[in-house]
């Protein structure tokens, strides 16, 4: 019988099923990693899979105008970036991204 894993070990397999999630990876996949990598079968996959969900939806369950400003703050960094190294194409698209969810070329 395999030694029960402590909660300390299980986090970590957790969240190694968030990176996965977040890396598009199926359910049947992150299962079989599961299995291959822990030796833990189907339910328990299960059970890691919707902690790591519910982790997934605590991060993005900011409101709609948090989540808009840290994109938009994203943004200028990529611009700034793309200024910098000579991009200025990859800066107009970040600019014209930008411009959209606060509807600045609208009826342009």
């Amino acid at each position: 019988m395999a030694k029960k894993s402590d909660k300390a070990e299980i986090d970590r397999r957790i969240h190694t099923v968030v990176k996965l999630l977040s890396s598009a990876k199926t359910t049947s996949y992150v299962c079989q990693y599961a299995s291959d990598e822990w030796g833990v079968d189907r339910r328990t996959a299960e059970r890691y899979l919707a902690k790591a969900r519910e982790i997934i939806r605590a991060d993005y369950s900011v409101e709609r105008s948090d989540f808009l400003r840290t994109r938009l703050a994203l943004l200028d960094e990529i611009i700034e970036a793309s200024i910098r190294c000579k991009q200025h194409s990859n800066a107009v698209g970040a600019l014209k991204l930008q411009a959209q969810p606060t509807r600045l070329l609208e009826g342009s």
